[in-house]
């Protein structure tokens, strides 16, 4: 309950015109941190603060498909008194079995906290763009749609992920395996895109062939 008082005012929900999502804030210049896959093909976004707030304009800055991860830029002076921006942990020292708190909008529920622990660490899940996100944490604290963009937050109350997958085994809801991409990541990535970056990543491309006698076998 402790770190849902402290955290929850910082978690906002962010629509579009096609949808809705989470997201955080993570200074006191505005700048919120969210899913690529949240604001797709958006350039302006509403943003609120809680569901008594006052719609408040977003620019998105950046996104990058790759780490299915956004940056939206508010006005400082739209930042409600006495909300602290969430700081990001190592995610590194996240093991399985910790408790893990996350807070999020599912269904359009605003700031709903779900509990868990850490399931796995180090899974690789697909990003938006079919590319690959590694190091992802896995987690059984229950992830709904509307939840994505949302903090992972470890018991010290610092963002350890970004909440932005389930598994859903045929089902519309959480079924007990949620992913988050990790805190390393958004410090990697986030940085670039506040400035506008498109940011690059490196990657190795195979292709798998049959090799016989007719064409080039030794």
């Amino acid at each position: 309950a402790a770190i849902y008082a402290k955290a929850s005012p910082a978690v906002v929900s962010i629509r579009t015109g096609s949808g809705s999502g989470t997201g955080f804030l993570i200074d006191r210049n505005g700048t919120l941190v969210t899913n690529a896959h949240v604001v797709e093909g958006s350039k302006q976004v509403d943003v609120r603060f809680g569901v008594h707030g006052t719609a408040i304009k977003g620019t998105v800055k950046g996104v990058d498909p790759s780490a299915d991860l956004a940056v939206v830029d508010i006005d400082s002076s739209a930042i409600p008194s006495g909300v602290t921006p969430l700081g990001l942990a190592d995610s590194r020292t996240a093991n399985v079995g910790d408790d893990v708190i996350a807070i999020g909008n599912p269904f359009g529920l605003d700031r709903t906290e779900t509990t868990g622990i850490v399931s796995g660490i180090a899974r690789d899940i697909p990003a938006p763009n079919g590319f690959q996100i590694s190091e992802a944490i896995q987690t059984d604290a229950a992830i709904n749609p509307g939840n994505s963009g949302g903090p992972l937050l470890n018991a010290a109350g610092n963002v350890i992920g970004v909440n932005s997958q389930i598994e859903t085994a045929g089902s519309s809801g959480s079924v007990g395996v949620g992913f988050a991409v990790p805190s390393n990541l958004v410090r990697q990535v986030v940085p670039g895109l506040i400035k506008g970056e498109t940011i690059s990543h490196a990657w190795l491309g195979v292709q798998v062939g049959e090799v016989t006698s007719g064409n080039g076998a030794l």
